[in-house]
């Protein structure tokens, strides 16, 4: 059997047995390309050397396959940003193969798996690999250089290429490149993927053959992705700004007769801003108090600062031209129902609440107010939250 014969077989047998990865494969072409040394894609077609595919075993092939039909699921050819290359392509690698590990049931030898990074996005796993740019001047291996953190240790050669983690040598299955292109080419080229991935899901769905671990990354491709800053500013203005007043009167009534307030545009009146202390926001904090710290600069606004675990650790109220500097960290557990009371209790007339959580807490039993969940990347699940708008803070 010619090689481009067994490729195309192996693209029916995703088709037959593994109909997520198979409807996928169907929208990229396969080509042979023995410039490059294993298996690529660049989005539209999956490039192979012949001479390595001579080398795999069936079950390799068809593992080899998802893993490049996964990259472009997950876009990780066209979101690296200025990330260290190296770093990124062993990120997406761990990613990958940690599906495709539940899905087969094993690994090629010498592919980067780590179950520590079990249902991690590429850009959490690349946090916690060490900075290869930090190995130089310590010689291990063929000449090369050893960088470590508190998880890993990472041999690499002397041209920079990665050869051992942890001790165990690994092997590389494909070429990660970033995809090139003007933006709104790259741009419709994720989304046409993102509406084939759903319907592929869909299809499998009904078929009575989901893919392994995919469900917890399928919730959070089908979630429209929002800018958690302007969705903040945009809930938090449009629905509190109410400074009325006579003089002048609202210009769009006065023809009719009818002499109505205006609204100035410049207060927000009373808000609340409740902060989880558990711990889990930390990491999140400068950026989301920057956000409250906006509005403090452009607004009239009383803003309630409520600072919870299982019960209130901190109240402190701020108006305009003040800033929040303070960090909160706790540790234990959280009960945001705690905050809600304190609300009632101090007579507080919030026009909106904005609390930034992991959600894993108990919720009030309604809304007495309107309300924006501003949730950390480890939340739980939007539907988990009885009420309110939801959005997440985006890893900058």
């Amino acid at each position: 059997m010619d090689i481009k014969t067994r490729v195309t077989k192996s693209r029916i047998k995703l088709l037959l047995e593994r109909c997520f990865y198979g409807n996928l494969a169907l929208h990229l072409k396969i080509e042979e390309d023995n410039t490059i040394p294993t298996m690529a894609t660049d989005g539209k077609k999956i490039m192979y050397n012949s001479d390595f595919v001579k080398g795999l075993e069936d079950w390799e092939l068809d593992y080899i396959l998802c893993h490049e039909i996964l990259h472009n699921v997950f876009h990780h050819l066209t979101r690296r940003d200025n990330r260290e290359p190296r770093r990124w392509n062993m990120a997406i690698d761990y990613a990958t193969n940690s599906l495709l590990c539940k899905e087969f049931g094993k690994n090629p030898k010498g592919a980067l798996y780590d179950s520590d990074f079990d249902n991690m996005s590429a850009e959490k796993i690349y946090n916690k690999l060490p900075d290869l740019n930090k190995g130089k001047g310590k010689g291990k291996g063929d000449n090369g250089n050893t960088v470590s953190n508190d998880e890993m240790e990472v041999e690499l050669d002397k041209n920079g290429n990665v050869t051992k983690v942890n001790g165990e040598k690994v092997k590389n299955y494909d070429e990660h490149k970033d995809i090139k292109g003007n933006k709104s080419d790259i741009d419709e080229m994720e989304k046409d993927w993102k509406i084939n991935t759903t319907k592929s899901y869909q299809q499998s769905k009904i078929a009575g053959k989901l893919p392994n671990g995919m469900d917890i990354f399928i919730k959070e491709l089908m979630q429209p992705k929002l800018d958690w800053r302007n969705m903040l500013k945009q809930f938090v203005v449009s629905v509190a700004k109410s400074d009325y007043r006579w003089l002048p009167p609202n210009k769009k009534f006065i023809h009719r007769g009818l002499y109505l307030p205006s609204i100035t545009g410049e207060s927000l009146g009373d808000i609340v801003v409740i902060v989880d202390n558990s711990g889990s926001t930390l990491q999140y904090q400068d950026r989301f108090f920057s956000e409250c710290n906006g509005l403090l600069q452009q607004y009239e606004v009383n803003l309630h600062l409520i600072v919870v675990d299982t019960k209130i650790q901190s109240y402190e109220v701020y108006h305009k031209g003040d800033e929040i500097k303070k960090q909160y960290s706790g540790g234990g557990g959280t009960d945001l129902t705690v905050a809600f009371d304190y609300i009632k209790k101090e007579y507080i007339n919030p026009s909106v609440v904005v609390c930034l959580t992991d959600g894993y807490s108990p919720f009030p039993d309604k809304e007495e107010n309107p309300t924006l969940w501003v949730l950390s990347e480890d939340s739980i699940d939007f539907d988990s939250i009885p009420f309110g708008q939801k959005v997440m803070v985006e890893d900058d």
